[in-house]
């Protein structure tokens, strides 16, 4: 696939070329998938990366973002409603923070 949708918990957070968005992810959760993949050449002492939290319930979702009790960025916005998916540039993005990213 040339390209992607990145959701959690339900909702899409990026969509874009594969390129784009595994050279520079811009939702924080697509940033904590792509610190988690293996790579060749790493030894298998080198530990992945990894997203702190829990995933929620999906039939109690957080008010605002759903990523937003993970999210190392969240801010007040981030708690009130979910984000719209937005154009920003070369990629579709729901994030509040997203010009952080860039």
């Amino acid at each position: 696939a040339d390209r992607i949708m990145v959701m959690y918990a339900g909702r899409i957070v990026e969509i874009g070329h594969w390129t784009a968005i595994s050279r520079e992810p811009r939702h924080p959760y697509t940033r904590g998938l792509m610190a988690a993949i293996p790579h060749l050449g790493a030894g298998a002492d080198q530990p992945l990366g990894g997203i702190p939290g829990t995933v929620p319930d999906l039939a109690d979702l957080p008010a605002g973002c759903s990523f937003n009790p993970r999210c190392p960025e969240a801010d007040e916005s981030c708690f009130t409603a979910p984000p719209p998916l937005e154009d920003v540039g070369d990629r579709l993005c729901a994030c509040y923070r997203v010009e952080r990213a860039r």
